[in-house]
């Protein structure tokens, strides 16, 4: 607790030390560039709230990725010629595909659509999960505010169009656009203060045994 408080402070020193930034045009015809802006802008709504992005995964993903290639550089310059060599080199190849088949399982259990999770809040049992959609060729922005224990009943979406949030000259309506994302967060603490401690018993493990 008293290490996420320390974070936060370091944080807000060092926004109040730093200039403002400059406000980022955007291409309204790039819908990805729409997307990413809205999405970065709610991950940082969440962060001054006063979570803390989980890096595990990305960690778990790095190490992974890591070993992958450690085995394709040791298969092209291990010891040995080919086809002397050739276990070793069939060695390599099958914990290559191990590994990425490892990575993308793991990557899709723990991240699926989402695009940042993060730590317990202080005094709450549980991180989020955001996570956003948005057609490539529709104006509908979808964020959606989860447990990152993925308990189904503690959910709550926002559906806008994006043209709600960014002006004609392609900036976004920054004060507008926050305030929304900080109404769907109370929304969601409220909900999931009021399942603290209700949840099923099939979804504790630690009651179990």
């Amino acid at each position: 607790m008293a290490r996420a408080a320390a974070i936060k402070f370091k944080r807000e020193q060092l926004e109040a030390e730093a200039p403002p930034p400059k406000p980022q045009k955007i291409d309204l015809n790039d819908a990805a560039a729409v997307k990413h802006k809205l999405d970065s802008t709610a991950a940082e709504v969440v962060l001054d709230a006063g979570y803390i992005e989980d890096h595990l995964i990305s960690n778990v993903k790095i190490v992974l990725g890591a070993a992958a290639v450690l085995c394709a550089v040791y298969s092209h310059f291990g010891p040995g010629k080919f086809p002397d060599n050739w276990w070793t080199v069939a060695t390599c190849v099958a914990l290559y595909v191990a590994i990425n088949a490892v990575l993308s399982a793991f990557s899709y259990a723990r991240e699926r659509d989402s695009f940042m999770v993060t730590q317990p809040k202080m005094g709450r049992e549980h991180g989020i999960r955001l996570s956003s959609r948005m057609e490539r060729y529709g104006d509908t922005y979808t964020l959606v505010i989860a447990n990152a224990d993925k308990y189904e009943d503690r959910e709550v979406k926002l559906d806008t169009s994006v043209c709600s949030y960014f002006h004609s000259d392609g900036y976004l309506a920054d004060s507008k656009f926050r305030g929304h994302v900080q109404k769907l967060l109370s929304q969601y603490e409220r909900i999931d203060k009021a399942h603290e401690g209700s949840r099923p018993k099939a979804l504790n493990p630690k009651k179990q045994r």
